[in-house]
């Protein structure tokens, strides 16, 4: 019998392998599994690309990319970058997750975590700017640099990107970048071009994958302003021009945009790469406002920053040769969300039980497949808080190819009015556009991170000026014993306010919601019987101008400094005032400082429960910013809420007396004098008809000198004239109001709620 040599053995095995698991790709990885690459392009609306009907601009090789793959003809993208690239990175709606301009949340998880749990190779090429924006001298920007996401947190193996850190260390993107790279900056980018630095890194990168299929998301830098030359510009010769900055340079940007395409398609076909390779062509946002392109004879404006067609209306190609079907188009409506789910999907990972996305994946349109995805986009815009960003005003809507509903009510034929001149009134609508009308305001209404509560009362014109007549009660939070003293804290844009009963402080705000913050608040004994009558915690809470936080504590009976919070269980407190002329105060309510840095508060007695006032009456005081006390008025019968006015001039005191129910006005005429005490507005009426039967309590004013105040079945507002204008009803007692540090939110301690209502959402 005859022995098979070893190498023929080796041989048949090998073919064995390669009939049951066909040929090894250059990655090892299989074609069910694709290389995936998204290029986001900056500022560049589907007007500037030849294969949309663009006719300034020579784009071939993005042309080609199209011919060989699928044109989306309905793409959008956020008026600006910031927003979407929240939506492309996590798969959700920004009201989910947005807290300002140019940050990221890092508690956020992006694609980029998901493909490296998905087994992909996973990196990262272009702009970042999602780690720290505000300059250092804009409003409130204290409160926000480099609050966001760091590049080497975001889910990249590797990177190579602009905008790492602070805005005013940026830099150039172009002419001699500025490039952060793997956790170091380049050094020698003299003479270089930044887009050429990332093409180049890419492809680069993606030849040496081996083990893994690859995720590249090339954010570009192209072609956002500055708008200078090129190396393909003539100018670019002379270096002393490279920084030159002209409008016309856009041009060479866009095809230069262009060629980084072409040299990316031709590295993947050179390294064997091509086949197995999803390649996603998209943008951001519109083009700028200063450019002007054409589409054939019709000249279309740059909308960047709008909500209309110029601003939201992107190219998006997708080519994935084998997989794709060459030349096709579709009307299939794609937002910024729905990558996230589409790319996983591609890279068979399911989407993690414990991850949100509001996105729906469009690979079955890609694979040509039956589709059953929803026929309108919904946006929510709003890029503030931002440096630069004032003249923008929030906007949220919901379209389809033809109609769109903004909440404010427009509605637009968009198909026969691309710049959304003349809103359609109802009358003039059919019984079908009716029926597509009510069904996006259906969706605008759905499409809410908190339920609706309460109603608004409108009694005076002035009012809506005031508060919007979109605005809209939304319910936060809720499960306490009694709410009450909110102040906001600009440091991490949160709200704290007390539970008086409990004890106990809490924090909210938009992205983490409810967290316990300290415990005790007000009370810091021994344990107390819980049938005692009377406060127990802290009150009314405000911030010094250092930013510290004052508490009025019913149950220690002091105002009192917070010195440190080493964990929820152990604040420090230092205790301000706690005596008047040698006697302990009543339990004090409520607070707030002038403009001096001088404190004013109200000291009833409704807080001792059982105990009796040692002072004998119920106070209203001045404590100098020298700690020196000084007794203001010593015959209101309930003083509680107490606000000054913007000019310093005006103390209001709400008497919560059952049987006079009204606001105190007083003259300041001095440092710890006031005088002039009159009754400023009477809620007797108000009380008696209500059904929560609450007296005046907590107040605060806007910038406009309107009072808000926390009153008979909710929040009245009451213009600087003493006249009623409306109320914010809760039908139910209502402890306090704060205005965020924007005075665009007003937030509500209502009994065992805490409220927030956006006053104006839909203005600058």
């Amino acid at each position: 019998m005859e022995r098979t040599p070893n190498f023929l053995i080796g041989i048949l095995c090998l073919a064995g392998f390669l009939l049951c698991f066909g040929p090894l790709n250059a990655q090892g990885n299989t074609s069910e599994r694709p290389n995936i690459i998204l290029i986001m392009v900056d500022d560049l609306g589907y007007e500037a690309v030849g294969c949309y009907g663009g006719t300034s601009y020579q784009t071939p090789n993005i042309d080609k990319l199209a011919a060989g793959g699928m044109q989306f003809n309905q793409a959008y993208a956020q008026p600006l970058c910031s927003p979407t690239r929240l939506e492309i990175m996590t798969g959700k709606y920004t009201y989910r997750n947005w807290t300002s301009f140019g940050i990221l949340d890092p508690r956020e998880k992006t694609f980029g975590h998901l493909m490296q749990d998905a087994g992909y190779a996973t990196c990262i090429i272009g702009k970042w700017q999602l780690q720290s924006y505000d300059p250092v001298d804009y409003p409130g920007s204290e409160f926000r640099r480099d609050t966001g996401m760091k590049i080497h947190m975001a889910g990249f193996d590797q990177y190579c990107t602009w905008h790492v850190g602070h805005t005013e260390d940026k830099g150039s993107r172009y002419a001699d970048p500025v490039i952060f790279q793997n956790g170091e900056f380049l050094k020698n980018t003299e003479d270089k071009y930044g887009p050429d630095i990332f093409s180049d890194y890419l492809n680069e990168y993606v030849s040496r994958q081996r083990e893994k299929p690859f995720f590249v998301y090339y954010p570009m830098v192209l072609t956002h302003n500055p708008f200078s030359p090129t190396p393909n510009s003539m100018t670019w010769k002379d270096s002393t021009k490279r920084f030159d900055e002209n409008p016309g340079y856009f041009k060479d940007m866009v095809e230069y945009t262009d060629k980084i395409v072409g040299d990316i398609v031709d590295n993947l076909e050179r390294k064997g790469l091509r086949e197995n390779t999803m390649i996603l062509f998209y943008s951001d946002n519109g083009t700028n406002r200063e450019i002007y392109s054409n589409m054939g004879r019709k000249v279309v404006q740059g909308g960047k920053g709008l909500t209309t067609e110029a601003g939201i209306k992107v190219p998006f190609i997708a080519n994935w040769p084998g997989k794709i079907k060459e030349g096709s188009t579709t009307d299939e409506l794609i937002s910024a969300i729905d990558f996230l789910p589409t790319i996983l999907e591609a890279g068979g990972k399911p989407i993690p039980e414990d991850f949100h996305t509001d996105g729906q994946s469009f690979l079955p349109v890609l694979e040509g497949k039956p589709s059953h995805r929803r026929d309108w986009i919904y946006m929510d815009y709003n890029p503030k808080p931002g440096w630069d960003k004032d003249q923008f005003a929030r906007s949220e809507f919901v379209m389809n190819s033809t109609y769109k509903l903004y909440g404010d009510g427009r509605f637009y034929n968009i198909e026969e009015d691309e710049l959304e001149q003349d809103s359609i009134p109802s009358t003039l609508l059919d019984d079908q556009t009716k029926i597509t009308k009510k069904h996006f305001r259906v969706i605008i209404d759905s499409l809410k991170k908190y339920p609706s509560y309460g109603w608004i009362e409108r009694l005076a014109p002035e009012f809506d000026s005031v508060v919007s007549e979109h605005a809209r009660i939304e319910l936060v939070a809720e499960g306490f014993n009694w709410s009450e003293g909110p102040v906001w804290q600009p440091q991490g844009q949160k709200l704290l306010f007390s539970d008086v009963p409990e004890n106990k402080i809490y924090q909210w705000n938009d992205i983490s919601g409810l967290e316990l913050y300290m415990t005790p608040s007000g009370y810091t004994g021994p344990s107390i019987d819980k049938n005692q009558k009377g406060g127990k915690g802290s009150n009314g809470l405000t911030l010094d101008s250092d930013g510290n936080l004052i508490l009025c504590q019913q149950g220690d009976r002091t105002i009192s400094k917070l010195v440190s919070l080493p964990d929820v269980l152990h604040p420090k407190f230092q205790s301000l005032v706690s005596h008047y002329k040698g006697k302990k105060l009543n339990s004090p309510n409520d607070l707030v400082y002038d403009q001096n840095g001088n404190l004013y508060f109200t000291d009833p007695s409704f807080g001792l429960g059982d105990k009796q006032s040692e002072i004998g009456f119920n106070g209203v005081y001045f404590f100098s910013k020298d700690g020196a006390l000084t007794l203001l008025d010593e015959s209101v019968k309930a003083p509680n809420g107490i606000a000054i006015s913007n000019d310093n001039k005006t103390l209001y005191v709400a008497d919560s007396d059952v049987s006079s129910p009204k606001i105190l006005a007083y003259d300041i005429v001095g440092e710890g004098h006031v005088k002039n005490k009159r009754a400023f507005f009477d809620a007797t009426q108000l009380r008696e008809a209500s059904v929560s039967k609450q007296s005046p309590d907590g107040m605060k004013i806007d910038k406009n000198g309107n009072i808000f105040l926390a009153g008979p079945d909710g929040v009245l507002v009451i213009s600087p004239k003493g006249k009623h204008l409306g109320t914010i009803r809760t039908d139910k007692k209502t402890g306090n109001c704060e205005f965020s540090d924007d005075g665009r939110h007003l937030f509500i301690t209502a009994d065992d709620y805490l409220l927030r209502v956006n006053l104006l959402p839909y203005s600058k």
